[in-house]
């Protein structure tokens, strides 16, 4: 009888993943509105009953989706965001804070641009960012796209800087710093071609690694540098 049970878990959880999987590129390539549930049902292999089953209506996929990524993505960076929390909590040098930024950059751009399941991603995120997903109740979505990657570069941008740094400040420029990978991520087919580039293979991935990590380290400093000459 338990087998049973655990074998229909393992059954519910492998076809809710595979309606995700489906939705996700469904709702990148034709939008919310153009997408039916019917569409991302066949696309599945399952039926549609099964689809409201598991999630209710698309509303309720499109919000799954959402937290697919976000679960996924901090998930895969729990590691480098724990030894940040860690070395905050420690006092850390400016010095060992951004090795700590640059790790966490590293996690993600690594898992954005080697792992094949991000490239699914990329149509679905840039719509929802440009603010082309549908419209739920206040927080829905945001709450379901939270992640510790913001709140935790933020956290080290803001110690950098000096804590008397206003909280928004720091959340901007942790966004700007990190959203110079993000955007490449979304857009790099538009990357490639302003650049003259057939594709991007994995020497020119490594090469746009070392120019964001180079900029990170910059910016970095260049804020530490200034808490020091407002000190002194």
């Amino acid at each position: 009888m338990r087998r049973a049970v655990e074998n229909g878990y393992a059954r519910g959880h492998e076809t809710r993943a595979r309606i995700i999987s489906a939705a996700l590129t469904l709702f990148g390539a034709q939008g919310f509105d153009g997408a039916s549930t019917r569409d991302i049902a066949e696309s599945a292999g399952v039926n549609a009953p099964a689809l409201l089953y598991y999630f209710g209506n698309k509303e309720g996929v499109y919000l799954a989706c959402v937290e697919h990524i976000a679960t996924t993505i901090s998930n895969h960076l729990a590691t480098p965001l724990d030894a940040a929390q860690v070395m905050l909590a420690a006092d850390a040098s400016d010095e060992e804070l951004i090795e700590a930024f640059r790790s966490i950059q590293d996690c993600l751009k690594r898992y954005l641009f080697t792992s094949t399941e991000p490239d699914s991603w990329r149509l679905f995120m840039a719509r929802e960012q440009a603010g082309l997903g549908p419209l739920f109740k206040d927080g829905q979505v945001s709450d379901r796209l939270q992640t510790r990657i913001l709140p935790m570069c933020s956290a080290i941008v803001r110690r950098l800087m000096g804590c008397k740094t206003a909280y928004e400040e720091s959340m901007v420029r942790a966004i700007a710093i990190t959203g110079q990978l993000v955007s490449i991520h979304l857009t790099r087919q538009s990357v490639a071609s302003a650049l003259g580039w057939k594709s991007i293979d994995a020497d020119r991935v490594e090469q746009i690694f070392y120019v964001i990590d180079e900029q990170t380290v910059t910016l970095l400093k260049n804020l530490a540098d200034k808490k020091r000459v407002s000190k002194s």
